[in-house]
This record gives structure tokens, sequence and C-alpha cells, in this order.
């Protein structure tokens, strides 16, 4: 991925002067720049088009294009981050074409945001990777109902071409070479990276704007002018398997063994991958070795590129709601690769559902935000794959045989072992696990155990996700139970997840 952004960086470096020639030019090779991650820069939004709220407390500027093809796929990793922070993000899309002779598409975007439709038009872009013709764009323009005159005009006119020529020599002038590059607040995140760095620093940034109560402009004021000479990199993050990590009980029904088991095994999965398939014997075996001393948890992580996968999960998640999930999921698995919707109906009368309950729920999509915030909580916290497991919150990337995932349970049991002699109660084993654990249950962090003996009260924004999640799951009894005292930012933010699905919390 860095050669492929370093050619991209060539590529937009040689030949933007040659069709932007009032772009300045850059003063060192582009190679030997970078951005230090911890530092802040002082990034220009410019007269961009922005969505998300003016005075939100997080401004990412992004340099992209609709035709890189890391643009499009970093789609799907901005998209969990704003069902992870709502209401509190604010994007400003600036331009950097691949190709500084086809700028087409950014113009039209360009020429949609004059009409109040930018963003519309901007995913519809991504949609199809950038490279579209002048027909192709006049068809999209008429769904999303713009004034056809007006947009005609402005293609015709090279109208919004001084936009992109700003967005161009502010790239440059900061020392951006590559598309997308990102900018949380000042902080750089270059190229498409996954959620987890895009989370760890937007919440040092919130903790950041909170504290100073400035806007854009201030927490910018002070950054550097420009990219740094030597090139400064930020380590990938691994999830340490030394290390135990919060994970909560994912959706209700998802679970199959006593709440007091000595083992949990939370299990990420995904019906379209087939490395989850093969860890299936070894899930079922400890299962029967272990008995009442394993709980198993499935998690919903539909990878990007299973097309049919989310499409699963959601009909999983129907029939969890019914409490047949894991008669469904073993229906899934056992017809491996036929996800079809014809095929989850099929499933679905196999386990013995109400049908024209399953049906609706799939029609209205009403299980797919919980989907999504499922997985978005996993992708942040560093879960890059399926399968993935975690045994009382430590780590286990990949598919495990039975002996291997046997061994890794005995060695979990006889850590218990030592809390149980020392009086721990079964029952608060997992809580205890969790109480010194690494990290964040983004996607309802109700589903936390507590430790019996001592009630520890939610923060605020814990609070706030647990009613986003009463609220993705349609629970609006629950959702407001958990809403009692919320107040301030945390309970906008819950409002506004839980509006859209037809959810007042006032």
């Amino acid at each position: 991925m860095k050669l492929a952004v370093a050619v991209v960086g060539a590529l937009i470096l040689a030949t933007v002067g040659r069709v932007f020639a009032d772009a300045p030019s850059p003063s060192r090779p582009p190679e030997k720049r970078a951005f230090d991650p911890a530092s802040i820069y002082r990034v220009p939004a410019g007269t961009a088009p922005s969505d998300g709220p003016r005075d939100a407390p997080i401004t990412i500027v992004v340099w992209s294009d609709y035709a890189c093809g890391y643009c499009v796929r970093v789609q799907y990793t901005l998209d969990g981050l704003v069902r992870l922070y709502p209401g509190r993000i604010r994007f400003v899309h600036r331009t950097l074409p691949l190709d500084p002779d086809f700028t087409l598409a950014a113009e039209a975007a360009l020429a949609a945001a004059a009409q109040g439709r930018f963003r519309p038009m901007h995913d519809r872009l991504f949609a199809v990777g950038g490279r579209i013709d002048r027909g192709s764009i006049e068809l999209i323009a008429r769904e999303l109902g713009l004034d056809m005159v007006r947009l005609r005009a402005d293609l015709d006119t090279r109208a919004h071409l001084p936009q992109i020529k700003a967005d161009v020599a502010d790239a440059i002038a900061l020392g951006v070479t590559g598309t997308p590059t990102f900018f949380i607040n000042g902080r750089p995140v270059p190229g498409g990276q996954n959620l987890h760095a895009f989370t760890e620093i937007v919440d040092e940034e919130l903790v950041r704007a909170g504290k100073d109560r400035a806007g854009y402009d201030a927490l910018v004021a002070g950054g550097k002018p420009a990219a740094d000479l030597l090139p400064m990199r930020r380590p990938a993050f691994e999830l340490d398997e030394n290390q135990t990590y919060v994970m909560g009980l994912g959706l209700p029904g998802h679970q199959v063994g006593p709440d007091d088991a000595l083992v949990t095994i939370v299990v990420w999965s995904d019906f379209q991958c087939p490395y989850c398939r093969k860890v299936l014997p070894a899930l079922a075996h400890a299962r029967e070795k272990y008995g009442p001393q394993v709980r198993i948890v499935y998690r919903h992580l539909p990878m990007q590129g299973h097309r049919n996968a989310q499409l699963a999960a959601e009909a999983a998640v129907a029939a969890a709601a019914q409490g047949k999930f894991w008669a469904f999921h073993d229906q899934v698995f056992a017809n491996f690769g036929k996800l079809t919707r014809a095929d989850l109906e099929t499933f679905a009368q196999a386990a013995n559902l109400d049908m024209a309950q399953f049906r609706a729920a799939l029609d209205d999509r009403r299980h797919r935000d919980a989907v999504f915030a499922e997985s978005a909580s996993a992708l942040a916290l560093g879960v890059d794959g399926t399968p993935f497991l975690f045994l009382n919150g430590a780590p286990v990337g990949g598919s495990r045989d039975a002996t291997t995932l046997a061994t890794l349970i005995d060695a979990q049991l006889d850590h218990v072992r030592k809390a149980l002699h020392g009086g721990v109660a079964p029952s608060d084993i997992y809580a205890l696990v969790q109480s010194s654990a690494l990290g964040v249950e983004r996607s309802d962090p109700s589903t936390l155990p507590e430790m019996s003996v001592a009630h520890v009260a939610m923060r605020a924004e814990e609070r706030a996700r647990s009613v986003a999640a009463a609220c993705r799951r349609r629970d609006p009894a629950r959702a407001a139970d958990l809403a009692r005292g919320l107040a301030g930012n945390a309970r906008r933010e819950a409002a506004l997840v839980c509006s859209a699905v037809g959810i007042d919390l006032n």
C-alpha cells in the first residue's frame, strides 16, 4: 500500500503543474516528506463542500479522488466512524486528482454541492469508482432531482474548476502527495487505514476539543504549516495476545452456555467466511469437552467484499429476535456458500421461524444498523479479519483446531481457578477479567457484566452508546430506561441514533 501511495503521489506531483499551471511546485521531493501522526498541522478547510454539523467537535479534512481505489475502499471505514460518533464529526471534502486531465467527477460533485446535494452525488460517484462519463453523470443528477439546466451550464463552463485548483494548491503547499489523506482536527491519517487508526485519534481529539472548547480554526491555528522533512511513521497496531481486551456480550440471543461459565469465548464471524466454517468443529468440541464451563458468544463482522454477508447477518439477528439464532446459524454453515435471499428464507423455514416476521425484518432492513454497530466495534478495536476469538478477553486470531483451542481454554481455566480459590464467585469471573481489560466496547457497553459485590455506574458516553444500541434493536422501553439521567452531549448523541429509527427520547 505504501508503494501504491508513493506512485500516486509521484503521478500527482509530476502532472499537476501541466493542468493546474497556477498551483505552486513542491520545494522537496515527495518521498522525503511525511506527516508526524502525533503532531497537529495547520490544515485549511478552504471553501470545499462539507457535511456534518458545522459546530462538531471533530473536523476531518480529506483529500481524495473519486477514481482512487483506496478512497473507494475507505468509505466503508468512514461510514463506521460516523456511526460510532453520531453528530460529532464534520467532513470537509477536498480534491487531489489522480489524473489532472480527468476532473469531471469532482466537478459534478461540486455542481451538486451548489444545489445542496453534494452528499448524495458524492456517494454515487464513489459507488461507481469515479470513472464516469458525462451521460452517466446527467442520469445520476436527474435521479437526485438536480436542476439540469444549471448542472449542464456548470459543467460546460468548468465553473467549479477553480475550487479544484485551490484544493490542489493547498495540498501541495501542505505536503499532501497521495490519496486519501485525512486530517482529524489537524492530526494526519495518511492512506486508507483501518477504523482503529481513526478512532484512536478521534478519541484523543474529542478530549482536546472539549478542553479547549474552541472551533476548528482555533484548534489548528498553532499547528505545523507543512509536512516534516523526514519520514515519521506510526507503528502498525496489533492486538497483543498477552493482554485482555474489553469485550461485550453482543446482541441478544447470540450466546450458548451459562452466564457463570468460567471461560467466555467471543467469536467474531462472517457467514461468508470459509475459515469461520472451519473453526466450528473446534468450538463444538469445546462445548462437548468443557460443558457448562464454557460460554460461546457469536458477534457479527461481515467483511467488506463479502457481498452477501451483511444481509445474512441481519437475517441471523432476525432469527435471534425469535429465539432461534443458533438454529439459523447452523443452517447457514451447513449449507455454506448459499446466501441469496431465497436461501436465507429456506434456512429460516428449516429453523421454524415465523416467516412473516422474518421477511418483514429483512424487507425493512430492521437489523442493519445493529450489525453495522457490531462490525464497527470490532474494527475500531483492531480486529481485522474473521474468525477472531477472544477467550476471556484474550485475543486469538485465525481458525484454530480442536486441540489448540482446548489448550488455550485449559490455560484460561488454570488462571480462573486461582480467582475461585480466592473467593470469587463463578458468576463474577467474566466481570473480573474485564475489569482490568484494555479498549472500549463501542457497540453496547450495557452487555458488559458487573461484579455482584460492587456496582460501577456507566460513564455518560458508555450509557449513550447503550441507549443507541437499544434503539438500533427497536427497544424503546430499554432505551428510555437507560437514558434516565443522561444529559448534554451524551444525550444528544444517543437521541440522533434513536430519532433515525423513530424513537423519541424526549
